[in-house]
């Protein structure tokens, strides 16, 4: 039994759902005033969600996506909670933009691609939200517990994208039919994670 359709336009409608969502936290961040580097991060997630609609090999959309991920959440962790040196940040970023540079070039083929930096830029984030839940274990940072709720919830999204991504490859050269149910909870974790982010904008967007 062929379920490709079903599964296509399951995954169309979690798209559909998850764009509304980054939308109406990006609307939100520009009546509140929020921060500028909160609406750059909603704002470019926003035209890569958008951008994916109009094209077929969205899977190079994921080198930058990731990084972008990464440099906004290493910003709220580092920066907002850990009290890092806004130049010590930057300087960072700039040496950890490398993989996403070096996986657009390299990364020619569909067939052939290669998820290395997305693999990275993962790994990366999912230390620092680990490194921000054991600080407060450890009592050397305070968090809301809506916060820390937050934090789990992209915790929990990233580490199962680091395992699709272990597989990217297969999954993309392989009949819908068969891999289906992969991209389809891959769907319902990036909106769990879209959601937390939108909430993440309404606690802390003046403040970054």
């Amino acid at each position: 039994m062929d379920n490709s359709n079903i599964f296509e336009k399951a995954i169309d409608i979690f798209s559909i759902l998850c764009e509304l969502t980054i939308l109406i936290g990006f609307i939100y961040s520009i009546i509140k005033k929020c921060s500028f580097i909160m609406i750059l991060y909603l704002g470019s997630i926003l035209i890569i969600e958008t951008m994916a609609w109009f094209g077929t090999e969205n899977l190079f959309l994921f080198s930058i996506s990731y990084y972008i991920h990464l440099f906004f959440l290493g910003y709220y962790i580092l920066v907002h909670l850990f009290k890092w040196k806004k130049s010590w940040f930057f300087i960072a970023a700039g040496i950890l933009i490398i993989p996403m540079v070096l996986a657009l070039v390299l990364n020619t083929e569909v067939a052939s691609y290669k998820s290395y930096d997305r693999l990275f830029y993962n790994f990366c984030i999912i230390i620092l939200l680990i490194s921000a839940l054991l600080r407060y274990f450890e009592g050397t940072l305070r968090l809301a517990n809506t916060t820390i709720t937050v934090i789990l919830v992209i915790l929990f999204y990233f580490s199962i994208d680091f395992i699709i991504a272990l597989t990217t490859n297969y999954l993309i050269n392989e009949h819908l039919n068969l891999v289906g149910w992969i991209w389809l909870f891959r769907a319902f974790c990036l909106l769990l994670f879209y959601t937390a982010l939108v909430h993440l904008t309404w606690k802390t967007g003046k403040t970054l």
